[in-house]
């Protein structure tokens, strides 16, 4: 009776558990966004809520943004080009493969500053809302 006991008890244990919750459906499909800035870029927005966005840019050779002052942190990836930030007190530049940080309320200007297309990952904290952006003439 003991060994009987002791197969069931090691048999139950190797059937797999039951799951009876319902799938979650985990795909987002990003919302394609087109900006004109001195040329076009395109933005993939992944974003499902107020307090992160999400966001993968295309940036064409020779694109730039105007020098602007974010209520949001910025932080990302390059996956491919040159990323250019300009501050007042100089330029950094992001090569393909490393990550950036660009605090809220911080005077930058955003641009391609390859020889080739730009294309990163943005996580935006919280997530973009055109008033939490103001644009600069000049540092």
């Amino acid at each position: 009776m003991r060994t009987i006991l002791y197969v069931f008890l090691i048999s139950s244990l190797s059937i797999p558990a039951q799951n009876h919750e319902k799938l979650v459906e985990s795909t987002i499909v990003a919302k394609e966004l087109r900006i004109q800035d001195n040329v076009e870029r395109v933005l993939y927005d992944y974003t499902q809520s107020d307090e992160m966005g999400l966001i993968k840019m295309h940036a064409p050779l020779g694109w730039s943004e105007p020098i602007i002052k974010a209520k949001f942190e910025i932080r990302g990836i390059v996956l491919k080009g040159l990323l250019g930030l300009e501050y007042e007190n100089g330029e950094q530049h992001i090569r393909s493969s490393d990550g950036f940080v660009i605090p809220k309320n911080t005077l930058v200007r955003i641009f391609n500053a390859g020889e080739e297309e730009l294309i990163l990952i943005e996580v935006l904290k919280p997530a973009y809302k055109k008033e939490f952006v103001k644009e600069y003439r000049r540092f």
